[in-house]
């Protein structure tokens, strides 16, 4: 008997592994011309911080409070919680930032054998190196970061561009004064779990007819995603200025620096890599965003519908911006109300 089977894991299938990829994929500053003056990356804040206020929801007596999230912080942040902890320990349900699952109607027996299709998935196709795909210009800036900090990485110029940027971001990160290590969201789920306060997803989830045929199709996928490791090299050449920048002001509340921060609005060139390609639309990803969005709100409006107050956590660009979700809230009949300034 076959059952859906879901997969979140970044090694367990392709799709999921990209939707992972916004870190870097977010708004970076233009890089700076030979001639421009240098301007020095700004120094994490730490120490306890109160983290941005909370939006509030609410419809016929029903209300669920938002908190905004972001990644990468800062390291060594002691994030102020005790006023969540409170909201969580009387909220029916906290909601999960929104995503995506795949799902495949595939039994025990059919996720043994969707194993050996998986294999290889990030790699070129071909055995082609990034030298080869990559413009001379991109490719030397690679090589400058790959030497800095994959220096022992011996198969990572075989990785698609946008898996060699997400390799290469994470390790630079490791090094710097952020982490994106999640600690909010760890935070609140522990309290909710401790409160015995249920924890609800809010993904979209695209089921898949065939995962093995979508596995070897995708491995001869050419996917123009040269932009998403150039957004990567981005923020490693610049030393995750703006990440700090915007780790900095999520840390101490600064809400009208975030929207600065978040204002200048770039589509994702790592999503939008795979987003539009014919392999998307034939296996029903293309406008994966709008679907994200849509399952999301829909999540929200069933925890307003259902539970006197619940909890939600969404990312600060799902917030603010002329877009964000809590306007589709409002668009809906919901009261939003904004953090005090």
């Amino acid at each position: 008997m076959q059952t859906a089977s879901r997969f979140r894991n970044t090694a367990a299938f392709f799709l999921t592994a990209l939707t992972g990829l916004g870190a870097f994929g977010q708004t970076v500053p233009a890089r700076p011309s030979p001639n421009s003056a240098v301007t020095l990356a700004p120094v994490a804040v730490t120490g306890v911080l109160p983290g941005p206020a909370l939006w509030k929801v609410s419809k016929d007596g029903h209300v669920m409070w938002i908190l905004g999230i972001t990644s990468p912080l800062p390291k060594g942040m002691q994030w102020e919680s005790s006023k969540v902890e409170r909201l969580i320990a009387s909220s029916r349900q906290v909601l999960k930032p929104p995503g995506m699952e795949i799902g495949a109607k595939v039994g025990f027996w059919g996720r043994l054998f969707l194993i050996p299709s998986m294999i290889g998935l990030k790699k070129l196709p071909d055995g082609e190196t990034l030298q080869q795909v990559l413009p001379p210009d991109l490719y030397k800036r690679w090589l400058v970061q790959k030497n800095k900090y994959l220096r022992y990485s011996w198969d990572v110029d075989r990785l698609r561009p946008t898996f060699a940027g997400e390799k290469l971001y994470n390790a630079a990160l490791s090094r710097s004064g952020l982490t994106d290590d999640h600690v909010v969201e760890k935070t609140v789920y522990a309290t909710a779990g401790r409160d015995k306060v249920s924890v609800a997803d809010t993904y979209y989830l695209l089921m898949l007819d065939d995962p093995r045929g979508a596995a070897k199709q995708f491995k001869k996928v050419t996917l123009n995603d040269q932009q998403c490791l150039s957004k990567a090299l981005d923020a490693v050449d610049q030393d995750f200025s703006q990440a700090t920048e915007r780790a900095n002001a999520w840390a101490t509340g600064d809400l009208q620096a975030l929207d600065k921060i978040l204002s200048v609005k770039q589509q994702d060139a790592c999503l939008s890599a795979i987003d539009s390609t014919d392999f998307a639309k034939k296996i029903g990803m293309a406008d994966l965003s709008s679907r994200i969005r849509q399952a999301w709100i829909k999540a929200a409006e069933a925890a307003l519908t259902h539970d006197s107050q619940s909890l939600a956590l969404l990312p600060m660009e799902r917030i603010l911006g002329g877009n964000g979700y809590l306007k589709g809230l409002q668009a809906d009949g919901y009261t939003v109300q904004s953090p005090a300034p």
